[in-house]
């Protein structure tokens, strides 16, 4: 609309109409490049994707989640007493997370952007504690089986602690007990355990681990990330699973993501305390610098509320029904991928104890034969390395609701790739790695077999040299 003053003003009218050309022409540009660089991505639902991806195949919920998103984009975490939605938002996602990990009244919690960081806080609150009681001259230790996520690791060089690996069992791919015992001396703060762990989708034993600890009087984080969100509802579907959450005592602390098979948009987890005191000593507060209270429950400050809205929404609309038919789902397809694969030669590398795989061939090469042709066909699957005296080439599966409507698909083209052999473009992987590694290494952005490009690198490169090459190549490729 023209503003009165301006009418009768033929240049100023063309001037405004020049300008909304422009404007739409500008957005027209920026919505088409963004879409090109979707396009480098895969779609998320389309069910190919076996990692990284939680994808339930309802529009509805995608819908309700974007639409959440999107009303609190531009709300800031920061002070949720001018956001008020964050603590709103934080106290219901909280709350329903605690109900799922059988927490009582006293179970507090804080509401994160993803379980590396909830893992973190975990890791803070038992070191404070530590300190409080040692004093800072000792290096505090925590205790985790070698399956365990590397975000206790990153925790540890964070802040400035320690992680003393155990093994595990090779046959069950669980965490030792006996292990864990003797690891536990005078400076241990944290056992950490999963359920599951990401390679091998097996349960440690909680309720040992916790008892071993409590005996020497350290508390243990159960990371539940992965399975936080489905493992209490395939108990419900008839899955036996032992207890790791807090019906265990001895259990102080347990992570788990919403959006994982939470199924919210990425940028949501919970951490859980037993007691408020644990919680306290994750809380950041500077009250005496000239500004405003600064007040941090999280390790980020400024943060959007959107990814918090989201996780709300996506429970909201779920609700325990709605997460028993997404388990139901899932263990539907994981069923009929495991047995058929089994069928085909493969072997699980651990008991079948959560929606994560793993299988395995008896000839290595034929395992990186297989997830060659698989991934030639469109499928994204994970390739793990060997490691020796416990796992040979493995291939991992994460089960999301969406691989039931794949599933005979997905099996028939399994069963194609084991019978074709190794493909053209694995040969060339094959020529470039062991010839010239260091040009395989740069390139492995491009390559369309990186995974096994990966795989084949790791297993020829001790881990020192390879974790200095990785950083080395993470600063060239985010160059402009």
């Amino acid at each position: 609309m023209i503003p009165p003053f301006c009418i009768g003003d033929k240049r100023y009218f063309l001037d405004i109409l020049r300008e909304a050309v422009l404007m739409d022409q500008v957005l027209e540009e920026v919505v088409e490049a963004l879409r090109k660089v979707k396009e480098l991505e895969p779609d998320l639902s389309s069910g190919r994707l076996f990692i990284h991806s939680y994808e339930t195949g309802n529009d509805e919920l995608r819908a309700i989640a974007l639409e959440a998103y999107k009303l609190f984009y531009n709300s800031n975490a920061l002070n949720p007493l001018v956001f008020r939605s964050a603590l709103y938002f934080e106290r219901e996602v909280v709350g329903f997370s605690r109900e799922l990990m059988s927490g009582g009244e006293d179970v507090v919690g804080t509401l994160t952007y993803g379980g590396t960081e909830s893992i973190v806080l975990a890791a803070l609150a038992a070191r404070e504690a530590f300190r409080r009681a040692k004093g800072s001259s000792v290096v505090p230790e925590i205790v985790a089986p070698v399956t365990a996520h590397p975000a206790i690791r990153k925790a540890a060089w964070l802040l400035g602690m320690k992680v003393v690996e155990t093994p595990v069992d090779p046959s069950t791919k669980k965490a030792d007990v006996e292990a864990v015992k003797e690891a536990l001396g005078p400076n241990a703060v944290l056992v950490y355990v999963s359920a599951p762990n990401y390679p091998f989708g097996t349960i440690d034993p909680v309720r040992a681990v916790a008892e071993a600890a409590s005996d020497k009087g350290v508390p243990v984080h159960v990371d539940a990330c992965i399975g936080g969100f489905i493992l209490p509802f395939m108990e419900r579907l008839g899955y036996t699973l032992e207890p790791f959450d807090f019906r265990v005592d001895g259990v102080t602390s347990i992570s788990l993501d919403v959006h994982k098979y939470g199924y919210s948009p990425k940028g949501a987890s919970v951490v859980l305390f037993r007691n408020p005191e644990m919680k306290k000593r994750t809380i950041f507060v500077d009250v005496a610098w000239p500004g405003y209270p600064f007040i941090n429950t999280t390790i980020l400050s400024s943060r959007s509320v959107a990814p918090m809205a989201a996780a709300w929404a996506t429970i909201k609309y779920l609700g325990f029904e709605g997460y028993l038919d997404m388990a139901r789902k899932v263990v539907d397809a994981l069923r009929e991928i495991t047995e058929s694969l089994r069928k085909l030669g493969f072997k699980l590398s651990g008991p079948l104890e959560s929606p994560v795989i793993s299988l395995y061939l008896d000839e290595d090469e034929r395992i990186i034969e297989f997830h060659a042709n698989m991934s030639l066909k469109g499928w994204i699957i994970g390739l793990q390395p060997r490691v020796k005296g416990l796992a040979s080439y493995n291939v991992h599966l994460t089960i999301s609701p969406i691989h039931r409507r794949v599933a005979k698909t997905f099996i028939e083209d399994a069963r194609k790739s084991l019978e074709e052999g190794a493909p053209r473009e694995l040969k060339e992987v094959y020529e470039i790695v062991f010839k010239d590694p260091l040009k395989a290494a740069k390139g492995v952005v491009e390559a369309r077999l990186a995974s096994i490009v990966i795989a084949l690198l790791l297993s020829m490169i001790p881990p020192g040299e390879a974790a200095e090459m990785a950083k080395e190549l993470v600063v060239e490729v985010s160059r402009r």
